[in-house]
């Protein structure tokens, strides 16, 4: 009969211990496998992200041409160029802050042309009027093979 109280008890040890090596809570509350690093960068990125959008003062970019329609494109931070309009374009948000930001406006059969924007946060707005030159008749081009 003891035998048989001592094989359960050691069955019994057995099997919670594998329970007790598992890490738990250590306050009520805790979510056990959470990372506080990474969680604590998110929510520095959401705060940075809410301060962009709703604190950051902005105000808008108008794109005037000669000749009208050229397409115009913002180099985002990606590196990649975005159309945002043609011109005569509506206002094109940008930050209020000083920060330059880069812009192309291109027409084909004009040489493209670009343009570092910024504005305080004084500013009412911003107007930018861009003239472009015609690229180079393709017929004053001479192109020969060579032998």
């Amino acid at each position: 009969m003891t035998v048989i109280r001592l094989s359960l008890l050691a069955a019994l040890c057995f099997v919670f211990a594998g329970c007790a090596s598992q890490v738990r809570p250590s306050k009520v509350g805790d979510v056990g496998g959470v990372d506080r690093m990474q969680e604590r960068a998110l929510q520095a990125e959401l705060r940075t992200r809410d301060a962009y959008e709703y604190r950051t003062p902005k105000t808008g970019a108008k794109f005037i041409s000669n000749p009208a329609g050229a397409n115009v494109e913002w180099y985002n931070d990606e590196g990649i160029w975005v159309s945002v309009g043609s011109t005569p374009s509506r206002e094109v948000v940008i930050e209020a802050t000083g920060k330059p930001e880069l812009f192309r406006v291109s027409l084909p059969g004009y040489l493209p042309q670009t343009r570092w924007v910024a504005a305080t946060p004084s500013s009412k707005g911003v107007t930018i009027e861009i003239s472009l030159q015609r690229e180079l008749p393709t017929d004053r081009y001479i192109l020969s093979e060579s032998r």
